[in-house]
């Protein structure tokens, strides 16, 4: 099933869709994650590896549900395929950011990869509204890379010897999240309102 966004709804409000994309996608990260710093304490590792991201594309999936059904009828397939994409594309970029990461483009590889795989999953939902798939490979790349990379550098920005291990769960997925967020909630405005150009 895909969805069809009502483009004089999203006309109407394209700063309240972006604004909601960006603050579903923060807090569903920001929700998805911090559990895990409890579940890696009580879980073997491997099992806390393949929850977490379960869990967080869940919520993800959910909380940009929430804002889209304002534009549309019936997007119940969201949640699920926001979820996968997320669940797979975390455990497959972390796969590789893990075994190439002696190299210096090994994260930069993992982060493109989880962000082709959520688009690959989010697309056949968003087909009606993005007949290329390609734009919204590029948007979900540039997202969630930068995203990661801006929450890395906010971590450099802390200053002290150690810094606790929920804050900086915090931090990450808050700035990930909001960077994310913008970038995709960005061109999935643009895209709804030039959806012939795509």
């Amino acid at each position: 099933m895909s969805i069809d966004l009502d483009e004089t709804k999203v006309a109407r409000d394209e700063l309240g869709m972006w604004l909601g994309w960006t603050l579903a996608t923060t807090f569903g990260m920001l929700v998805g994650y911090l559990p895990s710093f409890f579940l890696v304490n009580i879980l073997d590792l491997g099992l806390a590896r393949l929850i977490v991201p379960i869990l967080a594309g869940l919520l993800i999936g959910f909380s940009q549900w929430v804002v889209l059904r304002r534009y549309v009828s019936d997007i119940s397939d969201w949640i699920l395929a926001g979820g996968a994409g997320w669940a797979v594309g975390y455990i497959l970029g972390l796969f590789i950011i893990n075994s190439l990461m002696g190299l210096p483009l090994g994260g930069f590889v993992g982060y493109v990869l989880f962000g082709v795989i959520v688009a690959v999953a989010q697309w056949p939902i968003l087909i009606r509204e993005i007949p290329n798939l390609l734009a919204w490979i590029l948007a979900n790349v540039a997202g969630w890379t930068l995203g990661f990379y801006a929450s890395q550098l906010s971590l450099n920005l802390l200053e002290g010897p150690a810094i606790a291990p929920a804050v900086s769960m915090t931090l990450v997925s808050t700035v990930s999240g909001l960077v994310a967020g913008a970038i995709t909630g960005l061109a999935l405005v643009w895209i709804v309102r030039r959806p012939e150009h795509i």
